[in-house]
């Protein structure tokens, strides 16, 4: 007998086009605000005659920050700050000063207050930002321009498959032997259940145990290779200071990630996609020294906005952030401001018994008990968004179509969205396992138990369909069917679960000859 399962519209992930009408958010109507010193209105003109052409209603000001919101007959969808912030500076003219706010500390030594520039989107004092603010920490107009073109150019590009690519490091967390051992598994976990199915992750764990840490000398170069190509966004998690990620430690040192090493595989022309850091302190504008992001957004070819932390961050908090920040990236946000604030918000009420039992206390505590409601609070108001928060990001709008099973196969169709020209037809195989590594094996090559663990993330191209065939096909096996449709500015992408109904034939096995 024929069993039918008649299956469901394909929906997935909603984003940008780089031209054309925008799915979701629609920038016609919103306020756009700038508030800059006058020095740099200038070298500002690019970015704002950009913004005009993309249906923003735009706003420039030089006075104080919060007066200028203040001013404001509409209220704001992105603030943007443009300068610098250093105590005892007061008198420079790029001096545009950040808010500060009282740390919630779990050791003595902690800094008492942080720069939070988001306090500026709380329109009602109730400790959440309404709307994302961002900053280009700027000094100079030559600073300003190189940060105006990066922006621009990134936004200005065509889409491609890099586009829906995932970079991923995870330092070690090196608190104790129970902790070490289970964090591998939470990153793993945490990034294969809450990416969008159409993401290709590839990955970084520095875990000299698993086959994703891979050489760790060569880690560095490995990242920035990769974000080089492109990506929804790139993603580091783990320890920092202002200047490092610290990776893991090996041999007689560490291995950190700094902008010397970042330089060495991001010095081209194009940009690479914006990057968050969930670390401590790497994204401290407000010193002397270049922070890790400030350096980042220096580099021709780096990331063209860096969100990370001002001050020491949560373990914990980070964990929260970085699960709900994969799942935002199938939640249609277009604009980097919009996907960090909803981010953000989900993070604060999101819930890990265990991860929470494991992380809350793991780097002490002043109190009886830590205050977990306070540790989120300050994790919405701690990261900064150095880079413009309107920044359009290149994830794909939804590709919509049709899907059913029968005897034994997928046969699905896809409705073709207007002005796409190629559809890119791929699948990843569900029960693949990563290599086992031998530690006590001196000559192992990790370089290839490395290439071999990312291929389980891979997606393998079946077909490319052209803007004269009919976009449809079948499909056997269980795994993601991965269905990305692209035109001139436009990119479209699917990816469905295939997992063999319960109530469909069991399959016969022939006899054996």
């Amino acid at each position: 007998m024929k069993r039918l399962i008649t299956a469901t519209m394909v929906l997935l992930c909603l984003t940008v086009s780089v031209r054309g009408a925008e799915p979701s958010t629609s920038p016609k109507g919103r306020l756009w605000l700038v508030v800059t010193r006058k020095m740099f209105l200038d070298d500002l003109k690019p970015l704002i005659e950009h913004r005009r052409g993309e249906g923003f209603d735009v706003a420039v000001s030089t006075l104080a920050p919060a007066k200028a919101i203040a001013a404001q007959k509409k209220r704001p969808a992105f603030i943007l700050l443009v300068g610098d912030d250093q105590p005892g500076k007061q008198a420079e003219n790029w001096y545009l000063p950040s808010p500060r706010r009282d740390l919630y500390r779990w050791r003595r030594d902690q800094e008492k207050q942080f720069a939070a520039d988001m306090l500026l989107g709380d329109f009602d004092s109730d400790l959440i930002p309404d709307a994302p603010v961002g900053r280009l920490a700027v000094r100079t107009a030559e600073q300003l321009k190189t940060q105006v073109a990066q922006i621009i150019a990134h936004e200005s590009r065509e889409p491609s498959l890099d586009d829906l690519r995932l970079p991923v490091w995870g330092g070690a967390p090196g608190y104790n032997a129970f902790v070490d051992s289970m964090s591998t598994s939470i990153a793993l976990t945490a990034v294969t259940t809450n990416s969008p199915r159409w993401i290709r992750t590839w990955m970084i764990l520095a875990d000299p145990k698993h086959p994703l840490c891979g050489t760790p000398t060569k880690q560095a170069a490995m990242f920035t290779g990769q974000l080089s190509r492109g990506g929804a966004m790139g993603v580091l998690i783990g320890h920092g200071s202002r200047t490092s990620f610290f990776s893991m430690k090996s041999g007689r040192g560490g291995i950190w990630f700094t902008a010397r090493e970042a330089r060495k595989g991001l010095s081209k022309a194009a940009p690479a996609p914006p990057m968050t850091i969930l670390s401590c302190y790497t994204g401290s504008f407000t010193d002397q020294r270049e922070s890790l992001a400030e350096s980042l957004l220096t580099i021709p070819g780096g990331p063209v906005a860096v969100i990370a932390a001002t001050t020491q961050s949560h373990p914990l908090t980070n964990f929260y952030s970085g699960k709900c920040l994969l799942q935002s990236f199938g939640r249609g946000h277009n604009r980097l401001g919009d996907l960090w604030l909803d981010t953000q918000k989900r993070a604060k009420d999101a819930r890990s018994p265990m991860v929470e039992k494991i992380l809350l206390d793991i780097e002490g505590k002043l109190e009886d008990q830590m205050n977990a409601t306070k540790l989120r609070r300050d994790q919405m108001l701690m990261y900064a968004i150095l880079g413009d928060p309107a920044t359009r990001l290149h994830l794909p709008q939804r590709l919509r179509g049709k899907i059913k099973f029968v005897d034994g196969k997928w046969n699905w169709q896809v409705t073709k969205p207007e002005g796409t020209t190629v559809l890119h037809v791929a699948f990843r195989a569900s029960g693949q396992r990563f290599p086992q590594l031998n530690t006590d094996d001196k000559n192992v090559d990790l370089d290839k138990l490395f290439a071999q663990a990312d291929e389980t993330f891979a997606f393998k191209p079946l077909k490319k369909l052209g803007d004269n065939d009919k976009w449809a096909g079948a499909m056997s096996g269980e795994g993601t069917l991965r269905l990305v449709a692209i035109g001139p500015g436009k990119i479209y992408a699917a990816g469905i679960n295939l997992v063999t109904p319960s109530d469909s034939p069991a399959p016969v096995e022939k006899p054996k000859q």
